[in-house]
């Protein structure tokens, strides 16, 4: 029987003030969490001493954005303290503020404001991805992928990661569905090319062909989501599914290899069994700059 999996209360709030929890925070209010020192107060460490978090959510950084941010604490320093665990050699590891560590470390500070709260992985883990949410800092596939994280690295099940997450369980579901999806269309989402409700639409179709036909509809078209669902309704009530008849002619070890290959290449893939025991792989591509995608793919593996 699992424990039962603790709650993180007000989340990022039950480790730092309310007052420290907003962007823009008052010098004063600086000045007097100082003064508290070890009692809940803030710290000045060498930027030299501070490590990314081993399980940091985010996987993608705007090197624009950091600038800008290094900009700005040139000019008023860091105004909102990192969150941080110590670590047995004496350093410190981020537990929520890796941008503010990188743009400090861009903008050429040598020390930065943070707050000590020593909490064990699995809550470091959970505390990283909730201020990341909050902060509307993750894309829909990274987030996805964090809620995926915590099942599979503690589980986890969908109930629990909403209570973490002070988000409903549906709400949850729909996120981790996303991960379903062929990677090219993980990655468009991941890009800002359409939004997580284009892409959750295509999820409705259970062939990887006609979700990639789809796909380049919305990339050409850009319709909104009601269209796709519209196009996706009309697609599954006139287009026969191909999947049981072609599982009817490969052996289950080749339908596997041909359901990776369409999960890994985001296309098409068909086989074809010749009568000497050789036969005919077809991968199919949509356009130009699909078959480079694939190329590209099936190079770099």
């Amino acid at each position: 029987m699992q424990p039962p999996k603790k709650a993180l209360g007000r989340g990022l709030e039950s480790l730092i003030s309310k007052e420290i929890m907003m962007e823009t925070v008052p010098p004063a209010v600086l000045a007097q969490e100082k003064n508290k020192g070890e009692k809940g107060g803030y710290h000045k460490v060498p930027i030299e001493k501070i490590v990314p978090n081993r399980q940091q959510p985010r996987s993608f950084f705007d090197e624009a954005k950091i600038r800008e941010l290094a900009e700005s604490i040139k000019e008023e320093g860091v105004l909102q303290p990192l969150i941080v665990s110590s670590l047995p050699d004496g350093r410190y590891e981020i537990i929520a503020g890796e941008r503010r560590f990188r743009a400090s470390r861009e903008a050429g500070l040598t020390e930065v404001p943070v707050i000590i709260r020593n909490v064990d992985s699995e809550d470091q883990f959970a505390l990283a991805i909730l201020e990341n949410v909050q902060r509307e800092d993750l894309n829909a596939i990274e987030e996805a992928k964090a809620y995926q994280d915590l099942m599979d690295q503690y589980e986890y099940s969908q109930e629990d990661v909403a209570k973490k997450m002070g988000k409903s369980r549906v709400a949850i579901a729909n996120s981790v569905r996303l991960l379903k999806l062929p990677r090219v269309v993980q990655d468009d989402v991941a890009c800002g090319r359409y939004s997580a409700g284009h892409a959750r639409a295509l999820l409705a179709l259970t062939s990887i062909h006609e979700q990639m036909k789809l796909r380049e509809i919305i990339i050409q078209s850009t319709p909104t989501v009601r269209d796709v669902e519209k196009m996706v309704q009309l697609k599954s009530e006139t287009v026969p599914t191909t999947m049981s008849t072609r599982k009817k002619t490969l052996t289950p070890q080749e339908t596997e290899i041909i359901e990776k290959l369409m999960q890994t290449l985001g296309t098409k893939v068909e086989l074809k069994n010749g009568s000497k025991g050789g036969g005919r792989l077809t991968i199919e591509y949509y356009a130009p700059k699909d078959l480079d995608r694939i190329f590209r793919r099936i190079v770099a593996s």
